[in-house]
């Protein structure tokens, strides 16, 4: 690498000095000094900082808001989470679809090439990762900043390799983490955004090794160290005292990464129980390692075969895997996605299973699980808060916890791990932290609805609901009606012990509340991960749900008929029927003989729709109609993931998750036009964070209802009716002319 390239935007770790901490980060500049003293540390590149400053400056924002973004303060309301995600959503697209210089990406190509060079024994590495280096004009450490930051990976080719550097930049302005760097009141030009890149193989084995001579703690997996990171499996812990290495915790450990061939490098595999990671060779080479550390430092570390190499340093926290903090220490402890907004304040009660234990859940704790299940909905209705490991922002968990105001956090990593029933702590639904408080605090008090006097607009107003509690708070605001009530959410706990009068009932509550607006009713959309009546699956978002589970047993569904039907005699006339994930126009068929055959269809005012979130029905629209189907209700959640090929109820995934993405929003034009030209209905029910941008799209191609969150009633409303009037405005100026030219 010449000196001249490396000085201004490119390093390799025996060049970097301590003057050039704002160049390539704390990060790469402390894996440095522990390469320049001998240490086996993995060959790297940074680009520096400026790049990514470079970069910025190079955009056209189309927001005057960004206009001066890499100088700009961009304050923000850190508490109106709605603002964030929308502040969120205009930037990051910006800089992912944003052009890089060809003559960039030809400099990072070769200094790649040159390191793996210096590695014969990793073979010929065909992917790197990409992490945050970053240092800041501020008396702060970087080190929080850059564990928000998910590292990418991508492979040698230019354009991947382009994607990633955007894709990991991008990750800065994630809601979450203009939280973090805007609460500590840091502006963007404080903040020094280098780019460590390092090659990266399978390997035997990785791990942590932390600690100050001579006690040190070792953490193993197989496989790359993501499956630690993540929280997915119980690491092999090991004790180092002086020369002695002793295992101190075994490792539980079923599923590992490694890499792979092809535009997706990364790869998970399943593993069956194995002897322990780490062999007395292994054991050796890291007590040796941890022999001629005199100095404190927390190093991750990979195995190929015999070769050991450090892949991060960094400053160390007291220990890798600490004691339960003391009750009355103010740290974060845990981030995920904040899934339902506001704070709470209670005692924790930890779930380590999906088992519910045979003592009652106090009243007002704060539900810490790896999962939340709609069966647990008269659980959740006495919790103060809930934090979830699993789950994304449209798993049933985050939208049951909408609906019922509930502060929640999902994709909580380890939270079962670091939480600990007794612990008081507050959960903060906005940010997605979960921090270890005093018991004496007070949570602040709930929020009061402000109502609002609306006039009235053209395109439908709706909501989503599935709880009767739910009702008081709704049947008197000015909406159309319920425009999806989710069965499986609705029923919750007594789905297996299903009754035809007590389904009944519950519907004509919510039939009865809302009349004469409709209620329409989304038959059962059972997933095997959520619902224990079902088997479980491999791959349950894509498993035996929505219609073809009711070819395949078609009693439950006639149940559901049955109920309606009753329902319907009451003289509850504003119900209708949603089919939801309808796959083929035989599913369909199918489904609408036994509607018929249930006496559905000789009520004048029932309706028979189908969820438009399979794809197929993008395609097969006309076809559908032809069969039978009366309107569509598109469902942007399972839309976009099956679009994008993307598990929305992986955390891991939340990145990937783009409701907004061209390709979902030229589908749902598309939908909606096709309605049009077939003349049925066409609605749309949305989980996702919902923005006038969003709204004004919607409109604009002629959706007849919008079905949203009780909790975004207001903002909704005001977003259609200034759309509405937008439209009506420029119609009329494109018939008269626009005057204002002539002034």
């Amino acid at each position: 690498m010449e000196k001249s390239l490396a000085v201004e935007t490119l390093f390799s770790l025996d060049h970097i000095e301590s003057q050039h901490q704002t160049q390539v980060g704390e990060q790469a500049l402390q894996l440095s000094a522990i390469a320049q003293k001998g240490f086996p540390v993995l060959p790297s590149v940074v680009l520096a900082a400026t790049r990514f400053r470079h970069f910025l400056e190079t955009i056209h924002w189309l927001q005057p808001l960004f206009a001066d973004l890499p100088y700009s303060s961009l304050r923000l309301n850190l508490e109106d989470s709605q603002q964030l995600q929308t502040i969120a959503r205009q930037i990051r697209p910006t800089i992912q679809h944003a052009e890089l210089p060809e003559d960039w990406m030809l400099e990072i190509e070769s200094a790649i090439a040159q390191v793996i060079v210096q590695l014969p024994d990793l073979g010929a590495p065909s992917a790197v990762i990409l992490r945050p280096s970053i240092a800041l004009d501020a008396p702060l450490s970087s080190q929080e900043l850059c564990d928000l930051i998910e590292p990418q990976i991508c492979t040698l080719e230019m354009n991947d390799l382009a994607i990633a550097l955007k894709q990991l930049w991008a990750e800065l302005f994630r809601a979450q983490n203009l939280v973090y760097w805007q609460g500590a009141k840091l502006e963007l030009q404080q903040i020094h955004f280098a780019v460590l890149i390092q090659p990266i193989a399978s390997v035997t084995a990785s791990g942590s090794l932390q600690g100050q001579p001579p006690q040190w703690e070792i953490a193993a997996a197989r496989g790359l160290n993501f499956a630690i990171a993540r929280g997915e499996v119980q690491p092999e812990l090991y004790q180092i005292s002086e020369d002695q290495i002793q295992l101190k915790q075994a490792g539980r450990q079923t599923i590992a990464y490694h890499i792979q061939a092809g535009t997706e490098p990364l790869a998970r595999s399943h593993l069956s129980e194995a002897a322990p990671v780490l062999q007395p060779p292994q054991q050796e080479a890291l007590c040796t390692l941890a022999q001629t550390l005199q100095f404190p430092i927390a190093l991750e570390w990979q195995l190929s075969d015999s070769h050991l190499y450090i892949t991060t340093a960094r400053n160390p926290a007291p220990t890798v895997y600490p004691d339960p903090i003391p009750s009355h220490s103010d740290q974060a402890i845990v981030f995920g996605l904040g899934a339902a907004p506001g704070q709470a304040i209670a005692p924790a009660f930890v779930l380590s299973g999906l088992e519910l234990p045979d003592t009652p859940v106090p009243a007002g704790s704060v539900l810490v699980t790896p999962m939340i299940l709609p069966s647990w909905i008269p659980l959740l209705k006495y919790a103060a808060a809930i934090v979830s490991e699993q789950g994304g922002m449209t798993s049933h968990g985050a939208i049951l916890a909408r609906e019922m105001g509930i502060p929640a956090i999902v994709g909580a990593q380890e939270a079962t791990k670091r939480i600990h029933t007794g612990d008081t702590i507050v959960v903060n639904g906005n940010t997605g932290s979960v921090t270890l408080t005093h018991p004496t605090v007070q949570a602040s008090p709930k929020s009061t609805r402000i109502e609002q006097t609306w006039n009235t607009t053209a395109t439908k107003l709706m909501i989503n609901l599935s709880q009767v509690d739910s009702i008081a708070d709704a049947e008197n605001i000015n909406i159309d009606g319920i425009g999806l009530l989710r069965s499986e959410l609705m029923l919750g706990g007594m789905l297996e012990a299903l009754d035809q009068d007590r389904l009944a009932g519950q519907i004509q509550q919510f039939a009865r509340s809302f009349a004469p607006r409709p209620v329409f009713y989304r038959s059962l959309d059972l997933r095997s991960h959520e619902f224990q009546v079902t088997p479980p699956e491999a791959n349950p978002m894509l498993g035996m749900r929505g219609t073809l589970s009711y070819v395949r047993h078609p009693e439950r569904f006639d149940l559901e008929l049955a109920a309606l039907e009753q329902a319907l005699q009451a003289g509850c006339s504003n119900l209708r029927l949603i089919l939801p994930f309808v796959r083929t126009v035989e599913e369909f068929v199918f489904c609408r003989r036994r509607v018929e055959q249930a006496g559905l269809l000789g009520y004048a005012q029932f309706q028979l729709w189908i969820m438009a979130e399979v794809p197929s029905v993008l395609f097969l629209l006309p076809e559908y109609v032809e069969a039978g189907v009366q309107g569509i209700c598109i469902g942007t959640s399972d839309l976009t993931q099956l679009i994008l090929g993307v598990d929305r109820d992986q955390s891991a995934m939340v990145q990937a998750f783009d409701e907004t993405h061209p390709a979902v929003m030229n589908a749902i034009a598309q939908l909606i036009q096709s309605a049009h030209r077939l003349q049925i209905p066409c609605s749309i029910s949305t989980q996702a964070p919902i923005t006038s941008e969003l709204i004004d799209r919607w409109i604009e191609w002629g959706v007849d209802a919008i079905s949203v969150n009780l909790s975004v009633v207001d903002m909704a409303h005001r977003a259609i009716a200034r759309a509405e009037q937008r439209m009506l405005l420029n119609g009329v100026r494109e018939q008269f002319g626009d005057s204002r030219s002539r002034l």
